[in-house]
């Protein structure tokens, strides 16, 4: 009776210290789209991986990627951001969230800081993403959503 009881309470102390799926934050959940922007970026500009930048891309953007052949190649000519090693990424919860009538489809504004040549530079770019084969992937990288268009 003894190990039984023993048995029940290192279960009950086993199953309730388990974390779910379910609690984690979006931008700490590798399957949302908050964690792969921000790991997308981070690849971009801190870590300087472009296998890893390319994982969650589409097919046609990964292409887009690798014709640029480095993620400063990239970054410089089809985002249009240059930043030293140490940009700070955070989500924009503003506008983020999945397109009425379309669940398969979302955005997310990713807010940079970052110095490039000493001086501190801040953006923020829409990344669009959409659902392939049960996975967020991004589809483009938009310019700042709130930026005035001077033409």
């Amino acid at each position: 009776m003894k190990r039984f009881l023993i048995a029940i309470c290192s279960s009950i102390f086993l199953f309730a210290c388990t974390e779910s799926s379910d609690n984690i934050p979006a931008f700490a959940n590798p399957n949302t789209p908050e964690y792969r922007a921000l790991t997308f970026f981070d690849a971009l500009y801190n870590s300087k991986d472009i296998n890893l930048a390319m994982k969650y891309a589409t097919k046609k953007h990964r292409r887009i990627i690798k014709s640029y052949g480095t993620t400063k190649g990239y970054a410089r000519y089809v985002l249009n951001m240059k930043f030293d090693p140490g940009v700070e990424l955070k989500i924009d919860r503003t506008l983020g969230q999945i397109e009425l009538g379309d669940p398969n489809k979302t955005t997310v504004n990713i807010l940079f800081t970052g110095k490039y040549l000493g001086e501190m530079n801040n953006d923020l770019r829409k990344v669009n993403f959409v659902k392939v084969d049960g996975e967020w992937l991004i589809s483009e990288v938009d310019e700042d959503p709130y930026a005035t268009q001077y033409r």
